[in-house]
């Protein structure tokens, strides 16, 4: 079954940002104050994991994405958001670029970065280079030089159903239940 053959390698946390102009001039402290508050937003692509997670924040904050003034304008990457920011297009965005702008954010979750493969894969060379890559402290140590990335067991060989339990449910696959001894 596909939610216990993958394997995953977690790579580190990323925190997920409102991206506000320095010095928060507009007092940015959460999704709720993105709702009908005249502040300028832009997301990411529409399917992005970022903009996924900003509609699950807006959802669970019970704000619609219609009241968020320019929810509908989409940027492709973390960098064109924060320059949406720094150049007055936007007031407020989501992502982890801030710094390179010189801008303020406003920390609103964390991101969990994974790379999944098939529990075959994980004897492979190349998977076993990456894993040491993701273990070293080489890896922890030029993490830590980027701002809002945080390490998480970088390495780790996980079941998908351990790193998302909602993974079966998700994707319609029903959940295995132990085998009872008889």
């Amino acid at each position: 079954m596909l939610g216990d053959s993958p394997a995953l390698r977690q790579c580190g946390l990323e925190a997920t940002l409102t991206v506000v102009g320095s010095g928060n001039p507009k007092q940015l402290h959460g999704v709720a104050d993105l709702a009908g508050s005249g502040v300028r937003f832009v997301s990411r692509q529409p399917g992005s994991g970022t903009r996924l997670l900003i509609d699950e924040l807006l959802g669970q904050a019970g704000v619609s994405p219609s009241s968020v003034t320019g929810m509908q304008d989409s940027e492709e990457s973390h960098l064109a958001v924060a320059a949406s920011v720094a150049c007055g297009a936007a007031d407020a965005g989501i992502e982890s670029a801030a710094q390179a702008f010189g801008l303020g954010f406003v920390p609103l979750a964390h991101e969990r970065y994974a790379i999944v493969c098939l529990k075959p894969s994980l004897g492979h060379p190349a998977v076993q280079a990456l894993r040491e890559v993701l273990a070293s402290p080489a890896w922890a140590e030029r993490l830590s030089t980027l701002t809002g990335y945080l390490l998480d067991a970088p390495g780790e060989v996980l079941r998908l159903t351990q790193a998302l339990p909602w993974w079966d449910e998700v994707v319609g696959l029903p959940r295995r239940r132990p085998v009872q001894a008889s």
